[in-house]
């Protein structure tokens, strides 16, 4: 029974990293305040593509970084079965050319969930597990003004993703799959200055169809389908629309309040053969505040909760779980046309336990963050 129920949770097995499923790229700015729809900044294309028409007229160049450091843990009745503590650089970029009247930018980033991470399995049948899931992307589009205080923006997500498992299978030797996708999605977006202490902004992200070709490229093709059929076998995963709402008011000349709110449409989403449950919308709730300490320096600090709606209903599936993000950063003017970003954030999550044969399976996750970005106007 225990060798059963072992194989169930190999072949469920869903890999997160770096927040929610979606694709929304995470930047050092929104690792110390989530909330980001509306907010202006060179980092914008990312989250309101809109907010670039508030920037000056110039070019802008956003390079940034982060660390994560993940502590992932599947438990069989209180003992570890799968562990990772495999440490995760995130990079991002963006690059923006504001006119009087309208704005292009580019923006790349790692997607949604990913990452490159050995796991410890303690499974005498398993050696030397795997997984790499990569979901690199690109935002390209432009923003204009439809009046002197309401700015809209139109753009392309274009998404590739790959998952990747090797390792060993005692008595079958060493394997190797992979499965892989690219797909296309709108997005539109609204930013509005009804005066000039209050931003509101809007961006709509369609659903980003992905048809996953599966390949096993060494071992056993019927075992690998067995066990790792979600690493090697041909099926439809797409990443979800989002619909995300902001505001930012200026208290007064030094101190910024922010709020974000995040539905992530995971019920509408077409998942081929999912095996272990039904997916129910994200909600994210996001609170951010920025405090000037002096010319050079700013505060900021964050909040972020997701509520996934899907404990209790989960095998080992780590982008499933209840979150709450913590942020601080500072915002660094080095001179007037660089900025500087440092952050510091860590992602709490629920423990999730499900039942598998009356057996417990428990599912832990927890990330701290370490960021670094820059911000140059040309």
């Amino acid at each position: 029974m225990k060798k059963l129920i072992l194989f169930i949770i190999l072949s469920k097995l869903t890999l997160a990293l770096g927040g929610i499923e979606i694709g929304t790229s995470p930047t050092v700015l929104s690792v110390a305040n989530p909330a980001q729809t509306a907010n202006v900044t060179a980092q914008a294309p990312f989250f309101n593509p809109a907010a670039t028409m508030f920037l000056e007229n110039g070019e802008y160049i956003y390079l940034g970084t982060f660390g994560v450091f993940p502590d992932y843990e599947t438990q069989y009745n209180g003992k570890t079965f799968l562990k990772t503590t495999t440490f995760q650089p995130v990079p991002s970029f963006s690059y923006t050319n504001k006119k009087d009247n309208y704005s292009y930018f580019i923006a790349s980033g790692s997607l949604g969930q990913g990452g490159f991470l050995k796991y410890n399995v303690s499974y005498d049948a398993i050696d030397d597990f795997h997984v790499t899931a990569i979901n690199p992307g690109i935002v390209i589009g432009g923003s204009f003004f439809i009046t002197k205080n309401i700015s809209a923006g139109v753009s392309a997500r274009i998404i590739y993703s790959k998952i990747e498992a090797k390792g060993s299978i005692k008595g079958e030797g060493s394997f190797k799959s992979y499965i892989e996708a690219t797909g296309v999605a709108p997005e539109i977006s609204l930013f509005y200055t009804p005066t000039e202490n209050l931003n509101l902004g809007i961006k709509y992200l369609a659903k980003t169809k992905l048809d996953y070709n599966g390949k096993v490229k060494e071992g056993s093709k019927y075992i690998i389908n067995r066990v790792f059929g979600k690493f090697s076998v041909d099926h439809r995963k797409d990443f979800p629309a989002v619909l995300s709402l902001g505001s930012l008011y200026k208290i007064n000349e030094n101190q910024r309040f922010s709020l974000g709110f995040n539905w992530i449409m995971e019920s509408k989403k077409t998942i081929d053969d999912e095996l272990y449950h039904k997916y129910k919308d994200t909600y994210e709730y996001e609170v951010g505040f920025e405090q000037d300490i002096n010319e050079k320096m700013t505060l900021i600090f964050g909040y972020g909760y997701t509520a996934k709606g899907t404990n209790g209903h989960t095998i080992g599936d780590m982008t499933q779980l209840d979150s709450q993000q913590l942020g601080v950063g500072i915002k660094y003017k080095y001179s007037e046309t660089t900025n500087l970003y440092t952050a510091l954030g860590i992602n709490f999550y629920k423990t999730d336990h499900s039942k598998l044969y009356n057996e417990t399976i428990s599912t832990k996750r927890r990330e701290p963050i370490f960021g670094i970005g820059l911000e140059k106007k040309f």
